[in-house]
C-alpha cells in the first residue's frame, strides 16, 4: 500500500482553522490533540482525578466560548494551558483555601519547582506567578527554532522522546535546543528583573 505524503497538521495550524471557522469539527480536532496534555499538566495542581476532569472540561468550554479573545500572535497551546492553570487556581480559591505551602502540601499538591502555583493569604498573586508569566512571554519571544521545542517541553510537559518523534529530530538536537532556549529565557528574565529570578533560581 502506498504511503500518504500528507503531513499531519500542527496544533497551531488546527487552532487557526478553528479560530477562523468556529466550527465544531475543528474544535473537536483541537480538543483531541490538546486534552491529554492539559490533563497531564494539571496532575500536580489537581491530584484528584475528578477535580482534574472538571477543570479540563471547564477549560475547553472557555476555549470554545472565548476563542474570539485569542490573539493569533501568541501560541495557541500556551493560551489553552494558561486557561487550564487559572481554572485550577480558581477551583482552589472557591474552596476557601489559604494557599499556603503547608495547605497545598496537605492536599497532595507538589509545590517544589512550580512557578505560579500559589496565592498569598490576602488574595494577592504570589511573586512566583509573575515569574511564570515572564517566562511564558520570553518563551514566546524566542526564535522559532527554540520556541517550539521549549513550549513542548516546559508548557506541554512532553517527554524528550515524544518531542523528538513529533519533530523528527534526534534526541541530542532536542536536548541542545531546549538547553539553549532555557539559557536565552533565563538571560532575558535576569535582565528584566534580576531579583525575581534570584528568588526562584532553580526555575528553568
Amino acid at each position: 500500500m502506498q504511503k500518504s505524503n500528507r503531513k499531519e497538521l500542527s496544533v497551531q495550524e488546527i487552532a487557526m482553522l478553528f479560530y477562523n471557522s468556529r466550527s465544531e469539527r475543528d474544535f473537536s480536532r483541537i480538543y483531541l490533540r490538546l486534552q491529554p496534555g492539559v490533563f497531564y499538566y494539571l496532575r500536580e495542581l489537581l491530584p484528584d482525578v475528578d477535580d482534574r476532569n472538571e477543570a479540563v472540561a471547564t477549560t475547553f468550554a472557555k476555549v470554545w466560548s472565548k476563542i474570539d479573545q485569542y490573539d493569533p500572535y501568541w501560541n495557541f497551546s500556551t493560551w489553552v494551558y494558561r486557561i487550564a492553570r487559572n481554572e485550577a487556581l480558581l477551583m482552589h480559591r472557591s474552596r476557601k483555601n489559604t494557599y499556603s505551602f503547608e495547605n497545598m502540601a496537605e492536599r497532595g499538591i507538589n509545590m517544589e519547582g512550580k512557578a505560579g502555583v500559589c496565592f498569598i493569604e490576602n488574595g494577592e498573586v504570589d511573586p512566583a506567578d509573575a515569574l511564570y508569566d515572564m517566562v511564558l512571554e520570553e518563551i514566546h519571544n524566542l526564535p522559532e527554532v527554540y520556541k517550539q521545542v521549549l513550549t513542548m517541553r516546559e508548557v506541554e510537559k512532553k517527554k524528550y522522546e515524544d518531542i523528538a518523534n513529533e519533530l523528527g529530530w534526534n534526541h541530542n538536537t532536542v536536548r541542545t535546543r531546549i538547553r539553549k532556549g532555557r539559557e536565552i529565557v533565563r538571560s532575558n528574565v535576569a535582565k528584566r528583573d534580576p531579583q525575581l529570578l534570584k528568588n526562584f533560581h532553580n526555575e528553568l
